[in-house]
């Protein structure tokens, strides 16, 4: 059985959204290859995920890193300038999510 192949989604989730993201998109007919990435404003460990799908599979896959990625608070230390105190000054910064990017698959093709 051939498959369509049309849309290549390329998704930076949280590391801690990961498996259950997987899990959900594979329950949903959809491959899914993993990468370790890592990066962003607070450079931590993030899973990329590579999935081909066809057109009609999109908006449901959308849907499913709506459901399964959210967005955190976490607290990072900062000085503040100027300061002759050294203490470091807590900022809440808001992390998470899903940052999804879709690509038109002109030709995909599996070699045995």
């Amino acid at each position: 059985m051939d498959k369509t192949i049309e849309l290549l989604i390329l998704a930076v989730i949280q590391i801690q959204d990961a498996d259950q993201t997987i899990d959900a998109l594979i329950s949903a007919g959809l491959e899914v290859t993993r990468i370790g990435s890592s990066g962003g404003f607070l450079g931590r460990r993030n899973a990329t995920l590579l999935i081909g799908l066809a057109k009609e599979q999109q908006n449901s896959a959308i849907e499913i890193f709506r459901s399964h990625c959210r967005r955190r608070t976490e607290y990072i230390a900062t000085r503040l300038e100027g300061s002759p105190f050294h203490l470091p000054l807590t900022t809440p910064v808001t992390v998470g999510g899903a940052t999804i990017f879709t690509f038109p698959v002109e030709h995909y093709e599996e070699i045995p």
